[in-house]
This record gives C-alpha cells, sequence and structure tokens, in this order.
C-alpha cells in the first residue's frame, strides 16, 4: 500500500498543510523538533489546538481534520521525536519524558499563553499530553483525546526480542509481520488503508532507537489531570480497545466520554465537517 494509492481513493485538500508555517525549533537539549503552526488570529483569549498525533508517521489520516478545524483555531502541530520529519541525532533521547518536555518549550517559543491551549491527542499521542499535565508542567484550558490508552500494547516479550535483532533482520522480518497483523486485525476501509502504508514506511533503527516509549504506561498521569477532558470513541475502530479507552476515562476525574458514529467520521469527508463543529461547540461552552 502506497500513498499514491491512498491519494487517488480519499483525495484530500491539506489546505492546513499548504497554508502552515514550517519550522523546526531547537529544544534544550540541542534537539531540533518540526512544528506545522499556523496563529494568524491571534485574539486573546482564543483557543489555540495542539495536534498531538500517535506514533505513525503518517498525517494522511488527519488532514481533512485539519483543514476542518483550521476554519475556526489557530492551530500547532507537532511531530514527536520517533516521527521521519526529526532529524534524531545520536545520544539524543526519545522518550515520552522529554517528548512531554518538547511540548511545553514549544509552547513557550511560540509565546502562546497555556490557560488557551486545547490540546487534541491520538493514540500513543495521549500519553505525550498526559505526562505533561501529569508533571504539572502545564494547565491547559481543556483536552480531546482519540483512542487514548493506559499503556501501550505492544507484546512485552516479543517486542522485547524484536529490539534484540540485528536492524538490517527485523526490516526483513518485523515488516512482514506487521503487514500480517494489519489484514488480520483491522477490517477492509480507510483504517486498514493508513496503517498499512504506516507499516511500509516505517524506519526500523528510529524504531529501536525509541523503544523506550514502548512500553509505557501513563495510569499515575491520567489520575493528576484536572482539566476538562473529552473522550472520543467508536465501536468500529479495530485498533483502540474500547475497554482501554473506558479505563483511562476512569481515572480522569469528570472527563467526557463521547461516542462517534465511525472510524471515518473522524478522519474524513464528510464526517470531520461535523466532528469539527462538534468540537467547536464543546470548546464554545468550555470557555
Amino acid at each position: 500500500m502506497t500513498l499514491n494509492s491512498l491519494e487517488k481513493e480519499f483525495p484530500q485538500e491539506m489546505i492546513f498543510i499548504k497554508e502552515s508555517t514550517k519550522e523546526l525549533v531547537l529544544m534544550s537539549d540541542e534537539q531540533e523538533v518540526f512544528c506545522y503552526h499556523s496563529l494568524k488570529r491571534n485574539e486573546e483569549g482564543k483557543p489555540v489546538i495542539f495536534f498531538i498525533r500517535g506514533a505513525g508517521p503518517g498525517i494522511y489520516s488527519w488532514t481533512d481534520f485539519w483543514d476542518e478545524l483550521h476554519k475556526y483555531f489557530d492551530m500547532v502541530i507537532i511531530d514527536s521525536r520517533e516521527k521521519p520529519s526529526i532529524d534524531l541525532k545520536k545520544r539524543k533521547q526519545c522518550s515520552v519524558h522529554r517528548i512531554a518536555l518538547d511540548i511545553v518549550e514549544i509552547i513557550h517559543y511560540l509565546k502562546i499563553k497555556e490557560e488557551d491551549v486545547v490540546f487534541i491527542g491520538s493514540s500513543f499521542g495521549v500519553h505525550y499530553v498526559a505526562h505533561c499535565l501529569g508533571q504539572k508542567w502545564l494547565n491547559p484550558r481543556s483536552c480531546l483525546f482519540i483512542g487514548p490508552a493506559l499503556q501501550s500494547d505492544y507484546p512485552k516479550f516479543k517486542t522485547g526480542l524484536a529490539f534484540l535483532l540485528p536492524t538490517f533482520l527485523l526490516e526483513k522480518i518485523g515488516k512482514k509481520i506487521a503487514v500480517r497483523y494489519v489484514r488480520n486485525r483491522v477490517e477492509e476501509g480507510f483504517q486498514k488503508k493508513v496503517y498499512l502504508e504506516r507499516v511500509n514506511s516505517i524506519d526500523v533503527g528510529r524504531w529501536k532507537r525509541c523503544k523506550k516509549m514502548r512500553f509505557r504506561d501513563s495510569s499515575e498521569d491520567y489520575k493528576k489531570i484536572t482539566c476538562p477532558v473529552y473522550i472520543f470513541e467508536t465501536s468500529d475502530d479495530k485498533y483502540h480497545k474500547t475497554e482501554g479507552i473506558h479505563s483511562v476515562s476512569r481515572l480522569i476525574k469528570d472527563s467526557q466520554l463521547i461516542n462517534l458514529p465511525n472510524y471515518n467520521y473522524m478522519h474524513i469527508k464528510p464526517g470531520v465537517v461535523e466532528f469539527s463543529e462538534m468540537i467547536k461547540n464543546l470548546l464554545d461552552k468550555t470557555g
């Protein structure tokens, strides 16, 4: 599966990507981190969306959603250190703790007030946001979590063995196993096509360098979150497990669980139009 085949079947305008400022920001440990941002409105007290996506490298599953949010809000999209857009230097950390620090440093660099920040975290990206809040580094206006989990569901034993393999061997064997896993676990449709594209484009060497993230448990961070939190789930998402999402909701005081019609509703048109309006209404209610 290639990105071109996705583009043909699910054409996207990528307006936010085209119009946003692309910038490499130097972190305190001298590692550069890539972000897209559009801060044209600059209205006092208005929400600024910080979108933190999951550990997979692709952007394609979110660009329709970003385009719709871009109509209402200033936005910042941060590429975390495991992404291929980051030239991860030798001996630089790639961990949930360090990536959470990157998020804080980028907010300070862009001179955005923390009380204006609204985090949207997806999948593994929720761990980064939760750690920011669990460490009390930030107190944002609110958070929206899509498909969160208590911990990464990589099988510990098999993943540990994979890290012991030479990179060239893992490149050859690991991708075949991952492709088989997606084909067996995820039903036909947009989600499956995106996941297969991600597997085929993964940088195995970088995946191994960022191994500390793979066994993350964010339970204690979730317990310390005090801002309003909305958690989104859908029954046809075959990767993010319902029981894990509900466990996260129970740990976050007063979080609100919202069930959506289907996976595509959050990712591609026409669903993202209504989903973005829903988010706008939620944020209008919370001030």
